[in-house]
């Protein structure tokens, strides 16, 4: 949204010069291993098998390099929402890609799950917050 660009922090020389190449559309397009699922899970159903379980179950597409689990407040207030937003990590971008296809729109405890090929490089910055 506009607002998250208007409110953006740049962490680093690395986001510096990303954001400085993204201006300049310098940047080219990365390949990406990185699969983003969301509404798979509530904030209330993150517990230690969930990382295991998603592991497990994605690793039916491809070699898993690395799970994040990411709960991300939708805003400052104390009792502001939560979102679960899972990162999985492929060995190969193909994997990632086979994996979007099966789990998109695939029906998970009650939920249907979401999911987006995830930009690289902000990956790789740790950045969580985009989509």
């Amino acid at each position: 949204t506009l607002q998250k660009e208007e409110d953006m922090k740049v962490k680093g020389k690395q986001g510096r010069q990303m954001v400085m190449e993204r201006l300049m559309g310098a940047r080219g397009k990365v390949e990406s291993k990185v699969l983003l699922l969301k509404n798979m899970v509530g904030p209330e159903d993150v517990d230690k098998d969930l990382h295991e379980e998603i592991d497990q179950e994605c690793s039916k597409y491809g070699t898993v390099e690395n799970v994040i689990i990411y709960q991300e407040k939708q805003d400052e207030s104390e009792d502001a929402a939560v979102t679960v937003k899972i990162f999985v990590e492929f060995k190969k971008d193909l994997d990632t890609k086979k994996a979007k296809n099966a789990l998109d729109g695939r029906f998970f405890g009650g939920r249907t799950i979401t999911a987006f090929i995830y930009d690289q490089e902000l990956y790789n910055q740790h950045d969580y917050t985009e989509m």
